[in-house]
């Protein structure tokens, strides 16, 4: 079963079939999943914020999250990454299929081994976003005839703010093309649970310094353009994990 987590924009999987919500009680809070058939597959939906985007990035239960999707079953996770574009080929409505991370949040519980009775685990980050699922992700845009931007670090800050130009220019210097609030310790909980991962990062305008300043109206029409081309992309890639090659 292959989970779909969801951020600012999505709220709803389009033309979801026979959907319930599942109550799941983890060791970290309890979590309503949905579950129901799509592209045909069973999928289970989490976006992330909430149904009405009351969960700002900083107070995410991200540990319950991913927990409850492997204690439903799932077996992989595709997640989307609404963005600002730090490289400058970069532009609103963009999508990148993300290969690697920076993590500048702080105070955010990023892993299951932090117990007294619990053994140390330092889990290997060398791949982040699993091979498998960026490939379908390359395979099903090729099918739309979609650009995609094969491979791009993304820089997670803490949020809820937006980044100041001088931290953007930091960010940039680091290798990051582009940057968001909710894209760890997602990341890193997912392997350390072993559930495969991937991200497509959504620019949905240009970070800090690089244009006019970021407005709410300006991200939101945005993700209104780009919406019915990323479900495409997530429905291609359903239809691949849930068929035997």
């Amino acid at each position: 079963m292959l989970a779909i987590i969801t951020g600012s924009g999505f709220y709803e999987v389009p033309g979801l079939l026979d959907a319930r919500l599942e109550p799941i009680d983890t060791p970290y809070g309890a979590v309503e999943v949905t579950v129901g058939t799509w592209q045909g597959a069973t999928v289970a939906f989490l976006p992330r914020h909430g149904s009405g985007h009351t969960v700002p990035p900083h107070r995410i239960n991200y540990r319950a999250n991913l927990w409850a999707l492997k204690q439903l079953g799932c077996t992989a996770v595709l997640a989307t990454a609404v963005s600002g574009g730090i490289a400058r080929d970069l532009h609103p409505g963009d999508l990148v299929l993300i290969d690697q991370f920076i993590d500048v949040t702080r105070g955010r519980p990023d892993t299951f081994f932090d117990g007294d009775d619990l053994p140390v685990r330092h889990t290997d980050m060398t791949e982040p976003y699993h091979t498998g699922l960026r490939q379908l992700l390359a395979a099903a845009a090729e099918d739309l005839d979609l650009a995609v931007r094969p491979g791009g670090t993304y820089v997670c800050t803490n949020g809820p703010r937006f980044e100041t130009p001088a931290e953007i220019a930091v960010y940039g210097r680091l290798g990051a093309h582009l940057v968001g609030m909710t894209g760890y310790p997602e990341v890193a909980l997912a392997a350390e649970l072993q559930l495969p991962y991937a991200a497509v990062g959504v620019i949905s305008n240009a970070a800090a310094g690089l244009a006019p300043a970021i407005t709410l109206e300006d991200i939101i029409a945005t993700l209104e353009t780009v919406r019915p081309t990323l479900w495409a992309l997530i429905a291609g890639v359903t239809r691949r994990w849930s068929t035997p090659s």
